[in-house]
């Protein structure tokens, strides 16, 4: 969440351009804090996904990233698979961005790509990696019922 209060939710489907771009869904456009300047920091994710940190969530996110032990392998292995494939990206006036031709890869999109609203951030998909992706984590449905038990909602 942005320091307005705003957050990203929901989930669009839309088409990347044949110049690699991706129009940010304009109430996503909305929920992004003033002070992050139109501008995203995209990422590779966790998940086989693109992650777009606004620009203000990712100076928390280096802060966060500084203070880990760098003395320890899989930690700096992390960092690096996280900051190298990071870039700055602005939105223009249609609202699209510009994704990396890597990052796009690395999330196998080939033209139809899935937004979905993470609170303080996005993620664009693949579509049918995230289908899968679900299909397999609602499998575990003990796993997500103790997950929703432990925050209470």
């Amino acid at each position: 969440m942005d320091s307005t209060g705003n957050s990203f939710t929901g989930s669009y489907t839309y088409t990347l351009d044949a110049k690699g771009r991706i129009n940010i869904p304009a109430k996503m456009r909305k929920a992004l804090d003033p002070a992050s300047d139109a501008t995203f920091v995209a990422t590779r994710g966790n998940d086989a996904c693109i992650t777009l940190y606004p620009a203000t969530v990712w100076k928390q996110v280096e802060v966060k990233l500084l203070a880990l032990d760098k003395g320890k392998p899989a930690i700096r292995h992390y960092i690096r698979n996280i900051v190298r494939h990071a870039e700055a990206l602005q939105y223009d006036g249609q609202g699209r961005v510009p994704l990396p031709a890597g990052l796009i890869e690395y999330a196998s999109i080939t033209k139809s790509a899935e937004i979905v609203g993470m609170i303080d951030r996005i993620e664009i998909w693949n579509p049918e990696s995230l289908k899968a992706l679900e299909t397999r984590l609602t499998d575990d449905s003990e796993a997500l019922e103790n997950i929703a038990n432990e925050i209470d909602i």
